[in-house]
């Protein structure tokens, strides 16, 4: 079914829409033009940030992308947009979107990136054929809502090791445990991991835990020698890890005793 409007009674005595500021031209109202013109107003500056990163039909293969900011944990990034991005001819659906520097990329043809392992805004999905935008599919809207961690919204992920494992960087923002182990455990780092990706390792049974940065170094006040393990065995012991710009991986945060291998 249809959505349905107020009643009409309703809608000749409504003056304004509380939410956005925008006011209704009053039944009679002279010069009407001008009424119009000062809703046509104020209902632009309330629908103004919906154009932000909208993508649009320049004619032919072309597109433009609106300009726009986005947040990347807590940096902004911003697009200054963009006109003449000439797209491919007769393609069923070309994924346009931003990568983390705020590039915009056109050339992908299978899908929208996996966003575990590449961060990105998706902005819409195009269609071409005989030369001409044949339609644009808005892909902005999912960027728009967060669902509240109680309400089963994004949560870290945790993982308990009972053997060793290599991580990737598609896993992180993760913790890893060694709760039920009954032996040593040896969690492998991801080689030459992207600057800025985390870990986080905690002691949750009395054996050995081996954090493996491969040919890096783990940096922290026990040592920063390249291609040793970091190891900690007594319950409660945590260690937080970011990889920065050189390939190797800064300790931001650390409890109970961790040595470095000898």
């Amino acid at each position: 079914m249809s959505e349905v409007y107020p009643s009409d009674k309703a809608l000749l005595n409504i003056q304004a829409e509380s939410e956005t500021g925008v006011e209704y031209v009053p039944t009679g109202m002279t010069p009407y033009y001008l009424q119009f013109r000062k809703l046509l107003y104020r209902l632009l500056l309330a629908t103004r940030r919906a154009n932000d990163l909208r993508v649009y039909d320049e004619g032919g293969l072309n597109i433009g992308v609106k300009a726009g900011k986005f947040w990347l944990g807590t940096e902004l990034v911003s697009y200054e947009g963009s006109s003449g991005n000439t797209l491919a001819d007769d393609k069923s659906g070309i994924y346009i979107y931003l990568d983390s520097e705020g590039n915009l990329v056109t050339d992908e043809y299978c899908g929208f990136a996996d966003m575990a392992t590449t961060t990105h805004i998706r902005l819409a999905v195009v269609s071409t054929s005989g030369g001409e935008i044949a339609s644009i599919e808005d892909a902005r809207s999912g960027h728009n809502f967060v669902v509240p961690f109680g309400a089963g919204g994004v949560k870290t992920t945790i993982e308990a090791h009972t053997s060793d494992d290599e991580l990737t960087e598609a896993e992180s923002g993760s913790v890893h445990t060694n709760l039920g182990a009954t032996g040593t455990i040896t969690l492998t780092l991801p080689a030459s991991a992207t600057a800025g990706t985390e870990f986080v390792f905690a002691v949750q049974a009395a054996q050995e835990l081996r954090v493996d940065p491969g040919s890096a170094a783990i940096r922290d006040d026990s040592g920063q020698t390249a291609d040793k393990y970091k190891s900690a065995n007594a319950v409660g012991g945590c260690l937080r890890l970011v990889a920065d710009s050189n390939g190797d991986w800064v300790t931001t945060a650390k409890n109970g005793t961790w040595t470095e291998e000898a």
